[in-house]
């Protein structure tokens, strides 16, 4: 209770001193409370604070009653109807503040990027106005309203930092006393899922909320990982937006020349398409566009995923639980007896697992799946080094692609001219590039993108990303060198005589085009 009051009788003065309790007020509508001058203005456990001029005793009576019914305890407190007027008052600061409130909620759901994250400070500055658990609740809409990828909170030897990584930069935004951070690390872990009283190991969860996107309520999920630190469970929330999952090939970053290759090969009825990948580079959702492309009525196509990220409508999707003795050499034997016409296979680990993909591929099934390797050409030898047969691995596999992911220039952007290093660079590069594919048309002017920041832009000069892409496609000569156990160097230089651009070429492309610069190319390739 705030109002601590001495004497039953309240003066005006009294009245004016009091902050009444909102939430006790709403027990009575106003023109209730104006017809049988009576109101209710604070409580204290189970006792509730009762302001009357007494002059309808039978109307008060039947409130009271209604209520001690309730078994709620009433301390009245008496005033004259000029005073009690000043109390009524209270009503339309209630709705005042009603009314502030509401737009406090709409503007931090619907607020977005750089302004999301101003708004994440000024809810930190405010957090005493919020349980845990809303506080916690705010933070992670709007972080992701910031169109952040993930949110950091990592302990420190002084404090907890709050991080948000957004187009690949990690930023931090808040820092919180290791004893302030306690309780709320307890309500992120009763918000995942996860055991409380475990710090020893890591755990794994997911939960999903709702937030809004370009005026629409969407779900998102959200996978949790904790892992145990020196002080603190170090914690890590990637946010899983199924709007963005699905983009066209185009805005991915395929441009005239890599698109027709790959839709090519997409539109085909059988062999193996590989995507070749570090972490953070659009995988998933290169992936998750391809099934996109590919889902019709007329088409099974099964997935075979760890873990199922997003739900896609006509897709058969199936995750897999190795704890369970369901692997993907399992899952890969069961999809093939429900007659697919398209497989996803998330990840080839083994060589069981190729050898499976591939006998699909073989037997006129379209098999999507993905391979560590640190280039498109590479993936040949990673293959043969799991020892998967050249026999078969060269009628199967079609299509290798790899990419990477360059932060876009936003369109506050200028040009300026470059440097004499910067412009043979480049040069170099067109020279190459030329040589691989003769009639492709390049103009470079020795002029450079420059990024100028703006508040839309978070002034970073740059928003969103592109991919740079390298497609390396098999053909005959290729298939014949595989056969014949050639290094990696013979099938590299067969595919640069095919005209097969590598990534880094493909970005010097993408950066005369104005989407990127050359300081986030060397940054990134």
């Amino acid at each position: 209770m705030q109002n601590t009051l001495s004497k039953r009788i309240l003066e005006k003065e009294d009245i004016i001193s009091i902050k009444p309790n909102f939430e006790v007020l709403k027990i009575l509508w106003k023109s209730t409370a104006e017809r049988a001058q009576v109101l209710f203005f604070d409580y204290n456990k189970k006792t509730i604070y009762l302001l009357t001029t007494n002059s309808f005793p039978n109307l008060k009576t039947q409130i009271v009653d209604k209520l001690e019914a309730k078994w709620y305890k009433f301390e009245q407190y008496y005033t004259d109807e000029i005073a009690f007027r000043e109390a009524i008052n209270w009503y339309d600061l209630m709705q005042q503040q009603d009314q502030e409130h509401r737009r406090q909620v709409t503007e931090r759901q619907t607020v977005m990027w750089q302004k999301a994250e101003d708004m994440i400070k000024r809810v930190y500055d405010e957090r005493d106005k919020y349980s845990e658990w809303d506080f916690m609740e705010e933070l992670i809409k709007l972080a992701f309203q910031s169109w952040s990828s993930d949110l950091h909170f990592q302990p420190e030897e002084l404090w907890v930092v709050m991080r948000i990584r957004k187009d690949w930069i990690l930023k931090t935004i808040l820092t919180f006393s290791h004893q302030e951070f306690r309780k709320y690390l307890i309500k992120l872990k009763f918000m995942s899922g996860v055991r409380i009283n475990i710090d020893y190991m890591p755990q794994d969860w997911r939960f999903d909320f709702k937030a809004m996107k370009f005026g629409e309520k969407i779900k998102i999920d959200v996978r949790v990982s904790f892992m145990p630190g020196l002080r603190w469970d170090n914690i890590v929330m990637r946010y899983l937006d199924s709007t963005k999952s699905i983009m066209t090939f185009t805005d991915i970053g395929f441009d005239n020349d890599s698109l027709p290759i790959l839709t090519e090969n997409i539109n085909r009825n059988y062999w193996m398409i590989l995507l070749t990948w570090p972490t953070w580079s659009w995988k998933t959702t290169t992936l998750y566009s391809m099934l996109h492309y590919l889902n019709d009525p007329s088409k099974k196509i099964i997935t075979l995923e760890d873990p199922v990220e997003y739900e896609i409508p006509g897709l058969q999707q199936s995750q897999i639980n190795e704890k369970k003795w369901y692997t993907y050499e399992e899952g890969l034997k069961s999809i093939l007896r429900q007659d697919p016409d398209v497989i996803m296979v998330w990840e080839i680990r083994s060589r069981e697992t190729a050898e499976i993909a591939i006998n699909a591929a073989l037997t006129w099934h379209l098999v999507l799946s993905t391979l560590h390797t640190n280039s498109s050409v590479e993936a040949v030898s990673r293959l043969l080094n799991l020892w998967v047969k050249p026999y078969m691995l060269a009628p199967a596999l079609n299509l290798v692609i790899w990419q990477r992911l360059l932060r876009k220039l936003h369109k506050c952007k200028s040009t300026r001219p470059g440097t004499m290093w910067e412009v043979q660079e480049v040069e170099h590069a067109i020279k190459t590039i030329k040589n691989i594919a003769p009639r492709k048309k390049i103009n470079f002017e020795g002029q450079f993108s420059n990024p100028v920041w703006c508040e839309e832009c978070g002034y970073d000069g740059y928003k969103w990303r592109i991919a740079a892409v390298e497609l390396f496609e098999l053909n005959e000569d290729i298939k014949k060198v595989i056969i014949e156990w050639k290094s990696s160097l013979d099938v590299y230089s067969i595919a640069r005589q095919n005209g097969y651009m590598t990534m880094k070429e493909d970005a010097y492309l993408k950066m005369i085009n104005w989407h990127t610069t050359i300081d986030e190319i060397r940054r990134v390739l």
